[in-house]
């Protein structure tokens, strides 16, 4: 945007769309200050103006992500709530491949990220799990979501074969001698599922744990 006297008029709303441009195009690495000054036909200085430093405009891009909410029906039942929201924050790392490492390395206390940690509570609190059981369980849940988006988003990264060629690594332990791994064999054709389909039955084992634990609390 150019001003009334020629210059160009800088926002955050401005700089965060040039260095998201960029991160998505090129990387994370593609994203300098200097680089963002001549995306935006200014001086890097200028920028320093609305983010203090480049890890400041990197935790903005990551927060940005933490406040795209699911669509949720209040009425919905707590397990269609639950999956709807983790399957939710898994996409958020598979949208920003780029910016997987750092949006696990949020810190807690970032605004958007705690009121998505208190979408997440309400579900369990619905469940019936008090707020001990619910905060233990939640710290799991959220372990799984970002334990599965950074190996998601690496192995798709290296062209691993375990998501590139997912029936030639079946091939592989079928091969395999039955007298040295009888378990790996017999279970061959049915290893290297999809990774969203790992990541939904490591949902459902999740709803059976919360049903547990407040079963045994009532």
């Amino acid at each position: 945007m150019v001003s009334a006297t020629g210059r160009r008029r800088l926002d955050r709303e401005t700089i965060v769309a040039t260095a998201t441009r960029i991160v998505a195009a090129e990387g994370l690495g593609a994203l300098s200050m200097r680089r963002l000054g001549g995306e935006l036909e200014v001086d890097p200085t200028a920028l320093y103006r609305h983010f203090r430093s480049k890890d400041e405009l990197l935790v903005e891009l990551a927060g940005r992500s933490f406040a795209e909410a699911p669509q949720l029906d209040p009425d919905d039942d707590w397990r269609v709530r639950l999956r709807s929201e983790l399957r939710h924050e898994l996409a958020r790392y598979r949208v920003h491949p780029e910016l997987a490492t750092l949006l696990a390395r949020q810190p807690d206390d970032e605004p958007r990220l705690m009121r998505m940690n208190d979408r997440l509570l309400a579900i369990l609190a619905d469940a019936g799990l008090d707020p001990v059981a619910a905060a233990r369980l939640f710290h799991v849940i959220e372990n799984f979501v970002v334990g599965s988006g950074l190996y998601a988003t690496a192995l798709e990264h290296a062209g691993d074969p375990r998501v590139s060629d997912r029936a030639a690594m079946r091939r592989v332990y079928a091969a395999a001698d039955p007298a040295e791994l009888p378990h790996a064999t017999a279970a061959a054709p049915h290893l290297f599922p999809s990774q969203e389909q790992v990541f939904d039955d490591g949902i459902e084992l999740l709803i059976g744990a919360i049903e547990r634990v407040a079963r045994s609390a009532g």
